[in-house]
Parts: C-alpha cells; sequence; structure tokens
C-alpha cells in the first residue's frame, strides 16, 4: 500500500473537496495511492497560481549509511516507481494549465525528490532535509510518498 502523508502546512492550502481537514494533534494527512498524490501536487501549484513550473528530479543511489533501503531489488524498484511518477506528475501538470519540465539528477539518497524549484533552489540541502525527515517519521521501508514543503518548495518524497 502506497500512502502520502501530507505537512501540516500544505493541508490548508489543499482543496476541502479531497477531505483534508487540519487536525491539530495530528502534523500530517495521509492519502491513498500515487494517484491522489499527483491531484495533490498539482492542485497545491495550480493554487499557488504558476504557470510554469521546473521540477528538480533526484533518482535515489545507494546510500550505505541509510537505513531506509534494503537492498539493490528494493532501489531499482524504487527508480522505476519514481520514473514513472515524474512522467505522470509532467502529464498532469500540463493538463492543468502549467507549463512543465523537469531535470533529473542524481543523488546519494536512498529517496526520490521532486520538487518545484524555485530562485534560490539547493538540490543538496533539500535532499538532507528530506532525508531527516523520513528518519524523523520513523516510517517502515516500504512505499511512501510525503508531501512537503522543503525550503518554500512544494516536494513529493518518494521512498
Amino acid at each position: 500500500m502506497t500512502s502520502v502523508i501530507a505537512p501540516q502546512m500544505l493541508s490548508s492550502s489543499l482543496p476541502k473537496s479531497l477531505g483534508l481537514e487540519s487536525k491539530p494533534v495530528q502534523p500530517y494527512n495521509e492519502l491513498d495511492c500515487l494517484e491522489d498524490a499527483i491531484q495533490t501536487f498539482t492542485q497545491v501549484l495550480s493554487q499557488s497560481g504558476r504557470s510554469a513550473v521546473r521540477l528538480h528530479c533526484s533518482i535515489p543511489t545507494w546510500d550505505t549509511e541509510s537505513n531506509l533501503c534494503v537492498d539493490l531489488h528494493d532501489l531499482n524498484h524504487l527508480r522505476s516507481k519514481s520514473l514513472v511518477l515524474i512522467h505522470d506528475l509532467v502529464k498532469s501538470l500540463r493538463s492543468s494549465g502549467i507549463f512543465a519540465t523537469y531535470s533529473l539528477a542524481p543523488a546519494h539518497s536512498p529517496l526520490c525528490l521532486v520538487c518545484a524549484s524555485s530562485p534560490g533552489f539547493d538540490a543538496t540541502r533539500i535532499n538532507t532535509r528530506a532525508v531527516s525527515m523520513v528518519q524523523n517519521a520513523k516510517l517502515d521501508i516500504g512505499e511512501h510518498v510525503l508531501l512537503a514543503n522543503l525550503e518554500r518548495c512544494p516536494s513529493l518524497i518518494i521512498c
């Protein structure tokens, strides 16, 4: 099962039709599937008023110091799933009237990170924050997608 965790800071900008009401006790909201993550990310960018977006997409590589990835099979599965997600996200953004382009970059991290980059974007710093977020959330190894606002950049973190 794939889950999406949307931190409180983004949930206030999400449409009420998704049923993602803010709860003061819980710092995130959970969605059920990748399709919901794509739809929600598209809606967040649409509501921001952007007519164009450049997505920074980091593709995971092996990281011996992380306990987030069990083996190379998991890593290859994550890479494949991430590339499909990126393709579907760009298609969704373009169909909603947002001109979307992307760049792929290898990252020494067991995560795939998709960020709507902005001026002053620092991919290394954002990747580090994403890894910290996942480790602090103490997520089980598996299929998770986090929707976050990293350095004021809407981001999807896939692990």
